[in-house]
């Protein structure tokens, strides 16, 4: 494995860390109160807006497709209800 998989690999880590945390700190404010769950669907639509971004913004500018690394239909299949 080469020196930039493993920082890749460990920047994911850290990202999912993060994540973790702002997962949890959601969940503790909607259980305390059901009355904040437009500021964390607020929050949550503006990360994740940015983040698709940056991916897209990004891949245009190196010319590089990041967004096809992973297929829409896997990414589908964790928002099914």
């Amino acid at each position: 494995m080469s020196e930039k998989d493993k920082q890749i690999i460990h920047q994911l880590k850290q990202s999912l860390l993060h994540l973790d945390e702002a997962l949890t700190l959601s969940i503790q404010m909607l259980e305390e109160d059901a009355n904040n769950k437009n500021k964390i669907t607020a929050v949550w639509e503006e990360f994740l807006s940015a983040f698709f971004d940056r991916v897209k913004s990004r891949g245009d500018a190196s010319k590089v497709n990041l967004s096809k690394l992973v297929p829409l239909p896997k990414l589908i299949r964790f928002f099914k209800i």
